[in-house]
């Protein structure tokens, strides 16, 4: 690799550092279009690094700011040796880009349940339950004579608890939800965990040692500093299991979580765009439509740089 494409790469990984980092405003984004602009070149090399790192942002990766790529900006030695070891101008990302097929693939780590981009699946349990995961989800099913658990690693699932005198354990990061019988719902909101009690009631376990129970009909969100959202179950929770999302007068920014496990790229919205309110019903199956849908009905434009790059931002003028 010669000086000068070396230096557009890095370049490169500079921006896409800077667009996972959360904090990408309206100003870099016009720097950004500015510098793809300068030639064919930039351009080129930047979409397909996008396109290459597209899975790995919807990898376990997400939400840490892409660490190794912020390393490699901050840290010569590091920098140097991430594109030495890993791209090339012709193949983009090639750690990352095999990573990201084993990830769109739903291929898991050994004794893991696993959805990829777009994909939900249904499974029967050991105990005779059955599980379906929402796209990018993963799950460690664990059953013997004397436990039957599921270990939520990424993403939601939903639970049809086979009735037993064993409770079946839904571990999760920040606490573990029992449930003898009936369907709960757990899955990852922000930086917390969402528990629906669509059937049946449940008892959650804090790790601080707090047993709250929770009964039938309920919408729980927790962390692990305890219960931050208690109320009874709103229309269309958990509707995403039929394939659809139902939204009943929610920001825009949480609809776009929900569209995120089936979009293949970055989805970038500014803050003020996310508290927009929504009304509707989306299939989730069609991002393309779901997309649309929300420009047409929205003070919002859908703005698509490219299959593995969305922008929204509210209509001004």
């Amino acid at each position: 690799m010669s000086s000068s494409e070396q230096t557009l790469l890095e370049e490169a990984i500079e921006w896409m550092a800077q667009i996972q980092s959360g904090s990408f405003d309206e100003h870099q984004q016009q720097a950004l279009e500015q510098w793809r602009n300068q030639s064919p070149e930039h351009a080129r090399v930047f979409d397909r690094l996008l396109a290459g790192l597209a899975s790995v942002q919807a990898s376990p990766w997400r939400g840490r700011h892409s660490e190794p790529l912020l390393r490699a900006i901050e840290e010569p030695f590091s920098r140097r040796r991430f594109i030495g070891n890993s791209l090339a101008l012709s193949g983009v990302l090639l750690g990352a880009g095999l990573f990201a097929r084993w990830m769109q693939a739903g291929m898991g780590l050994p004794g893991e349940l696993v959805t990829a981009t777009g994909e939900r699946r249904r499974w029967q349990l050991d105990d005779g339950s059955h599980l379906e995961l929402n796209a990018r989800s993963r799950v460690v099913p664990k059953f013997d004579d004397r436990y039957r658990g599921l270990q939520l690693r990424r993403g939601t699932l939903l639970v049809e608890v086979a009735e037993q005198n064993l409770p079946l354990e839904i571990a999760t990061a920040h606490g573990a939800v029992h449930s003898q019988a009936g369907q709960v719902q757990v899955g990852e909101e922000g930086d917390g965990i969402r528990l629906l009690t669509l059937r049946g009631e449940a008892l959650l376990h804090l790790p601080g040692g707090a047993r709250i129970a929770v009964p039938g009909a309920h919408s729980l969100l927790f962390d692990g500093q305890g219960v931050k959202q208690r109320e009874t179950l709103q229309p269309g929770e958990g509707s995403w299991a039929s394939g659809w999302l139902e939204v009943h007068d929610k920001p825009l920014g949480w609809v776009i979580e929900a569209f995120r496990p089936y979009l293949p790229g970055i989805v970038v919205i500014d803050e003020a765009t996310a508290r927009v309110r929504v009304n509707g019903l989306f299939p989730l199956d069609n991002m393309n439509v779901s997309l649309d849908m929300l420009s047409r009905s929205l003070p919002v434009e859908v703005v698509r740089h490219s299959d593995y790059w969305v922008r929204i931002k509210t209509v001004t003028g």
